[in-house]
């Protein structure tokens, strides 16, 4: 059965995973932090963002079945990255704050579920 709190934590967590992506590009980081990334910050972010993005796929698919928990997933990782896209467009700035709001988000979630 699909529940609410699954779903805002696969969006939290997928909205955490694609603003740790779009923050490894130059423009992005520079756009919300004012100075350019190094290379290991970027490489560092790229990695997160993909073992995220791994790791709530797999609490997709673990808990709603292969099939229902991928197109879940896909869905959900759609609207997140239209969300990231329009934090990364229209406030830079505020994207690693959203993000960190995004983690607690989620984690309180996976708690309570």
């Amino acid at each position: 059965m699909i529940s609410n709190t699954l779903i805002f934590s696969l969006l939290t967590f997928s909205y955490l995973a694609l603003g740790c992506m779009a923050l490894a590009m130059f423009s992005h980081f520079r756009d919300s932090f004012k100075q350019p990334p190094t290379q290991a910050q970027s490489r560092g972010l790229y990695w997160v963002g993909w073992s995220i993005l791994i790791a709530s796929y797999y609490l997709g698919i673990s808990y709603l079945g292969f099939a229902y928990g991928s197109i879940l997933f896909i869905g959900i990782l759609s609207f997140a990255g239209l969300l990231v896209i329009l934090t990364a467009s229209y406030r830079p700035r505020h994207l690693p704050h959203l993000m960190a709001g995004s983690t607690s988000l989620g984690v309180s979630l996976m708690l309570i579920s």
